[in-house]
């Protein structure tokens, strides 16, 4: 591949490193997600995801995430301690997701999305496990 190939961003996503370097990954790779905190990337991951499903929810001590919708409608869901707001993706919106705020994407129309995440610093929770996490405790 050429240095200034055109790319495709779901199938190349780039890490972003602090220093301004825009290094390649091959996000087709079949171990990809999984390696992913192994290579404990300093700086902001960005690339397109193809959404047909909801997300479990996530959080990023290191820094805000920009997500932009590129086609289809999603909900983006933030629980800023036990308090949810949502905001709509669809086509050309985009929204900041505040640096620790615990997020989520339901899914309206499936789509593809644009993000850009700080790393490598993410948390993630299962639904059920988010939900025990923010319930209640009986006194």
């Amino acid at each position: 591949m050429t240095e200034h190939a055109s790319l495709d961003p779901q199938q190349t996503f780039l890490h972003l490193t602090p220093d301004g370097d825009a290094m390649r990954l091959d996000a087709t790779a079949p171990d990809f997600w999984q390696s992913l905190a192994e290579r404990n990337l300093d700086g902001r991951l960005t690339g397109v995801v193809q959404l047909g499903q909801d997300s479990h929810w996530e959080m990023h001590s290191g820094g805000d995430e920009v997500l932009v919708g590129l086609s289809g409608s999603m909900e983006i869901i933030l629980d800023h301690s036990g308090t949810t707001e949502s905001a709509t993706l669809e086509h050309g919106r985009m929204c900041v997701v505040p640096r620790g705020v615990w997020h989520r994407l339901v899914v309206n129309e499936p789509g593809r999305l644009l993000f850009a995440t700080p790393g490598p610093t993410t948390q993630h929770r299962s639904l059920s496990e988010h939900s025990k996490l923010q319930a209640p405790n009986p006194d």
